[in-house]
């Protein structure tokens, strides 16, 4: 759903409101839980402080340590004052999450720098911030933290605005988002005037909304703060308002800015280089060529401009442009250094070109210009070459890169095996290994773990010992991880003795067990006193007993039979209450995995009413593992309470094979009619789901035919969908099964219909459909088209001769004159 843009007066009128609003006197006139709940953190850091002595003996970072354990008291736990020092309501202020305020979803380049800066900001401290929100309400939320707000540091400065941004994009809600805009404005205030500086990483996700939502006089509310707190932000502020400009056409603002741009000077100001990044950014042609025209390239000093700037010739094919400026870049002193990279830039950003045309580009623009490919020209060719799935195209880059001399790098080797991974070409571990050892390489510890662990995934177990043995030549180590990716592999095989052996093995490399390590041994004792003596020996080592663990212990149980142990497990009370919903969530997956689904639907009927939250796999493990006694109707909730779509499909789908297996379908037709707008979806698609249940329907006796015509037919003309080859060989599977000639011939005909020619299968199907209806002649003209060069070919046609040829009353008759021959 796309909602509209709020209009731009009311949006100024109620945001200044909102600002004004929100100084020290509204704040100390808030509601009573506001100044309890700042009390009580106020009390707490003033015992600290009095316990160090003095106020400046207070260390900053403990603040949020505080907070967070007063924040996180479960609801279970007793509500005394001796407990819970930090009163939490009974109720929770309802937050709006699901409709996005503005009118447009964010570019994708956009997405990736917001993943990016959100991942460089504290995510414990964002952690704490967003569950204060959840718990207190965003106001006593506010509230408390303002008043303690002379104890924080930049980190959780830093982490309240950023939730206050979340709240505002994800709410639909115009006064609300609005007003947690307005307080990160007051918290970008406080920092200022508390001389803390404002870095682009918090300003910038807050300058992309407003400009995202038109709002200019807010705009430069903001920027007047940020620059007051940071003034060696301006040049980069520009970028920010080159962006603005954009976005709202104003040809003339961006006019303006483009004429500070001019080829005098020894090089671009910063500010110009902003400029002329924004106009890349949002693909401005006609401003951006004009200025390519009088701008000189060698004076652009800013990697990431020039960066931009033939990424932008690539996208658009400006090919005489391209070389135009790469020359200018080739004759220059310091521009040379460049025009490998740029290549490379240029050439993986032109579209409609495949990778073999991309690489021949690549190598050609260095054979004109008479430079070099460099190591980093050459990763970013083997990086497009892994993005396109191209990964053999990729390691022939590779071993020319070694040819030429120049060093294979760790991060070349990661995207490598992260695009066998992708593609599901373990075997290609081997060349990879075979490079190493013959080229120049600096691979690390992560890229060896991965590569063994690929070879386990072949189960080239002799390969994995090999690169173990490999490690020395690198100046490398084993480690833990490598050890466990082999004794995984081995448990996945069944293959114990050799599992315990690499544990073995472990000891004599001198290389301790973790977590990890006791994990995949706990996980794997079908023994309750396996189970005990593993667990005993990882604490008499001094490890960590991990949420992992926890959750080995609770399958182990259950594998065991031990479900009441199993249960127990969430009674330690060494586990962490901020682990119990996900514990749970695994005893409920192996309790209906292990036969005990009744306990399990319990576990998590009891989560439901707590609000805890529920794990979409939990839910679908609770319809996978159903007996055939089960009531649909629970199943159809269940699925119901799945909320993101992947999910659904997953248990929609498991629900209704378990219909189809159980002979519980007759409800089937309507469930899909009911969900027919969520099946539609685009990003959800459907259609192998659909094949599993013509797969089920051609397997299950007696065969629903009928069923599966009116799948057939909903698929068709409700969903728009065009049948595959997999779904009408399996329903004419089933009218084989059925000896059903009338259907059989009309999914014959939607071979057609859905341009797939009929292969020997497809005939070799029609005619043990024609055979089994007892139309012999049909068969015979059939079997006749069928080439039969393929021995198989020819064994099917006899046997299906024999086994459809006939039926039952005949088989009698003949069986009649065997028993009691006639004189």
């Amino acid at each position: 759903m796309v909602v509209s843009k709020p209009n731009k007066s009311l949006l100024s009128s109620v945001f200044f409101s909102r600002i004004r609003n929100s100084g020290e006197s509204s704040i100390s006139s808030r509601e009573g839980d506001i100044a309890a709940t700042s009390q009580a953190v106020k009390e707490l850091l003033r015992s600290k402080i009095s316990s160090s002595g003095t106020g400046q003996d207070l260390d900053e970072a403990k603040l949020p340590d505080q907070v967070s354990k007063l924040l996180h008291v479960t609801t279970t736990e007793k509500s005394s004052s001796e407990t819970n020092a930090l009163k939490i309501p009974s109720f929770n202020t309802k937050i709006p999450l699901d409709i996005s305020l503005r009118s447009k979803e964010l570019s994708r380049e956009r997405k990736e720098r917001r993943v990016y800066k959100k991942n460089s900001m504290s995510r414990r401290f964002t952690k704490i911030f967003r569950d204060s929100a959840q718990k207190l309400g965003t106001e006593a939320m506010f509230g408390a933290f303002d008043r303690v707000s002379k104890e924080m540091s930049v980190t959780e400065y830093n982490a309240m605005i950023g939730v206050y941004l979340e709240l505002a994009e994800r709410s639909h809600d115009l006064d609300y988002a609005l007003d947690h805009i307005g307080k990160a404005f007051q918290v970008l205030k406080s920092m200022r005037d508390r001389g803390f500086p404002i870095e682009e990483v918090v300003y910038g996700p807050l300058l992309d909304y407003l400009i995202d939502m038109d709002m200019v006089e807010e705009f430069h509310s903001f920027k007047d703060v940020i620059k007051e707190a940071s003034p060696g932000s301006v040049d980069r502020l520009g970028y920010y308002e080159m962006l603005l400009w954009i976005q709202l056409g104003d040809g003339e603002k961006i006019e303006d800015l483009c004429g500070t741009i001019d080829g005098n000077g020894d090089s671009l100001a910063l500010l110009q280089e902003s400029y002329l990044l924004a106009l890349c950014k949002k693909d401005q042609r006609d401003h951006l060529q004009r200025l390519l025209e009088i701008v000189d390239i060698t004076k652009v000093n800013s990697s990431d401009v020039l960066a931009n700037i033939f990424g932008y010739l690539g996208k658009f094919s400006l090919d005489s442009v391209a070389r135009k400026l790469l020359w200018k870049l080739r004759e220059s002193d310091e521009g040379v250094k460049n025009v490998s990279d740029l290549i490379s830039i240029y050439s993986t950003c032109t579209p409609n070109l495949t990778v073999e045309d991309t690489i021949l580009n690549f190598n050609k623009m260095h054979e004109e210009l008479g430079v070099m490919p460099s190591s980093t020209s050459y990763e970013k060719l083997v990086k497009y070459s892994c993005d396109s799935n191209e990964v053999v195209t990729a390691l022939d880059v590779v071993e020319k890169m070694g040819e030429a001399g120049l060093i294979i790098s760790a991060d070349i080797l990661h995207s490598l095996l992260h695009a066998i991974d992708e593609v599901l070409e373990f075997n290609l571990v081997r060349r990879i290994h075979s490079i190493m050892c013959t080229k120049s390489v600096k691979p690390s510890s992560e890229n060896f773990r991965n590569m063994i662990r690929l070879c386990t995934r072949i189960r080239d177990f002799e390969g994995a010992y090999n690169m173990l043995g490999n490690l020395k030549n690198f100046n490398l180590e084993p480690n833990s991880s490598m050890f466990n990716c082999i004794l995984g592999g081995y448990f996945r095989e069944k293959n114990v003795r050799s599992a315990l052996m690499v544990v073995k093995q472990m000891k004599e490399a001198g290389v301790k067990p973790d977590s990890i390590t006791f994990g995949y041994l706990i996980n794997n004792c079908n023994r309750e006193d396996a189970i005990t003596q593993y667990y005993e020996e990882m604490k008499q080592a001094g490890i960590q007993v991990t949420k992992r663990i926890y959750m080995s212990l609770i399958d182990a149980y259950a594998a065991s039979g031990q479900f009441e142990k199993a249960k127990q497990v969430l009674l330690d009370p060494n586990v962490p209450a901020g682990n119990q919903d996900e514990l749970k969530n695994e005893l409920i997956s192996a309790l209906a995995s292990h036969g005990k689904r009744a306990d399990a639907l319990s576990i998590y009927e009891e989560m439901k009413k707590q609000k805890c939250q529920v794990d979409p796999k939990s839910i679908i493990s609770l319809i996978e593992y159903s007996d055939s006694t089960g009531e649909f109707n629970t199943l159809v909730q269940l699925a119901d309470d799945l909320q993101d779509d992947i999910s659904w499909k997953d248990g929609f789908f498991r629900m209704i094979l378990f219909a189809v297996r159980n002979r519980k379908s007759s409800n089937i037709l309507d469930l899909l009619k009911r969900n027919k707008v969520r099946l539609s979806k685009k990003d959800i698609p459907v259609e192998n789901h659909f094949d599993e249940v013509f797969w089920a329907i051609a397997e299950t006796e007696p065969t629903e035919v009928k069923l599966g015509m009116e799948l057939l037919r909903f698929m068709k003309e409700e969903l728009g969908l065009v049948p595959s080859r997999k779904c009408l060989d399996f329903l004419l599977h089933a009218c084989v099964n059925a000896k059903d000639m009338e259907n059989g011939l009309s999914v014959w005909k939607e071979y057609q219909s859905a341009g797939l020619p009929c292969n020997v299968l497809s005939f070799l199907r029609m005619y043990q459909v024609l055979l089994s209806a007892g139309d012999l002649k049909g068969a015979e003209a059939l079997v006749s088209k069928i080439p039969k060069d393929d021995k198989d070919v020819q064994h099917i046609i006899k046997e299906s001769q024999i086994v459809y040829s006939q039926t039952p009353e005949k088989k009698k008759q003949k069986k009649k004159k065997v028993v009691f021959p006639t004189k």
